[in-house]
């Protein structure tokens, strides 16, 4: 019976064996994921919800994030080989980096339309429409980034009305770019929910505008996800894994708000108040947030030349050549 009992234990061990190895996915080791920011919604939740659901575990995955400051630096830390996936980056700049031959995949779309983020002015300002931004400071938050491309379509629409573009500043992060605009420094700043929302409330800024209010940019594809080719073809089922636990738990994201809500308080210390917190589901829907499409190539394609992000065109076919959409969940 004991001789019985260990061959089924070591069986058994064969077993687990054989499985955890199988769910390392490839080649084993953690999957290094670049987010562009510690709390936005879009790219910090649902890490934090598939962490805390285990649903990377689920995946076979593990995962080791590395958090930036945005634009173009989630691209450049993986062409440095320093990363394996990068979310929430700026389409133009990673067709800038495709430009120079970078070993880059497209492999999703990450959000379409720019509604959560927004622009504000302190409550006295005299600047009351977007209009009165010509010839104003306007920030963003870095170049390459979606709310770069959204203040470069900002001071295009205001030059074909025949006013004075903006002058565009870089500022950083919504911390930063509030300060910037309550000492004066620019006109108007960036933010993305649930930053500064309570400071709405309270009367101290309010919102001029939010970028689906610029023509064109509800319904266009503004930042995706990418990944190492190399990546792509030495771990296939680690890119599948983590594309499944992510749309799992943008599922739960918009299913349980409520509960979702205080998981991003927890992992990313909000210090704004619940009610406060859960007001940010009203700048996003699983729409914006879904993989694909990626809608307005063509336009996209002509804003990295009108915008300088490349010197020589993009063709559709060039475009289709780094894209592998082939891991995006059923």
């Amino acid at each position: 019976m004991k001789k019985l009992v260990g061959l089924s234990f070591g069986i058994f061990s064969v077993f687990l064996m054989l499985v955890t190895s199988s769910a390392w996915a490839q080649g084993g080791g953690p999957v290094r994921v670049v987010l562009p920011h510690r709390v936005l919604f879009d790219v910090s939740l649902p890490h934090y919800v598939a962490t805390e659901k285990g649903l990377y575990d689920k995946a076979g995955i593990k995962i080791e994030p590395l958090f930036t400051r945005g634009g173009g630096e989630q691209v450049q830390i993986l062409v440095a080989g320093d990363g394996d996936i990068a979310t929430g980056t700026g389409l133009l700049a990673v067709l800038s980096a495709l430009e120079k031959g970078a070993p880059l995949k497209i492999i999703s779309a990450e959000a379409t339309g720019v509604g959560d983020i927004f622009w504000h002015v302190k409550a006295d300002s005299p600047i009351k429409k977007i209009e009165d931004l010509a010839g104003k400071k306007v920030g963003f938050s870095n170049p390459g980034s979606s709310t770069h491309l959204a203040t470069l379509a900002l001071a295009d629409w205001l030059k074909a009305k025949g006013l004075k573009p903006p002058e565009l500043l870089p500022v950083g992060s919504p911390p930063d770019t509030f300060t910037a605009v309550m000492t004066g420094q620019i006109d108007a700043g960036w933010s993305a929910p649930p930053f500064f929302l309570e400071e709405i409330k309270k009367g101290n800024i309010r919102i001029l505008f939010r970028g689906d209010e610029l023509p064109g940019l509800s319904e266009l594809t503004i930042r995706v996800n990418l990944a190492r080719s190399d990546f792509l073809k030495t771990r296939p089922e680690a890119m599948k894994g983590y594309m499944t636990a992510t749309k799992n738990a943008l599922d739960f994201i918009f299913a349980q708000p409520d509960e979702a809500a205080k998981i991003w308080i927890k992992h990313a210390k909000l210090k704004e108040p619940f009610e406060v917190v859960r007001e940010t589901w009203k700048f996003y829907s699983p729409k914006s947030l879904a993989f694909a499409p990626i809608l307005g190539i063509d336009r996209s394609l002509e804003d990295a030349v009108k915008f300088k992000f490349v010197k020589t065109p993009f063709s559709r076919e060039d475009l289709n050549k780094a894209m592998d959409l082939s891991f995006i969940p059923k």
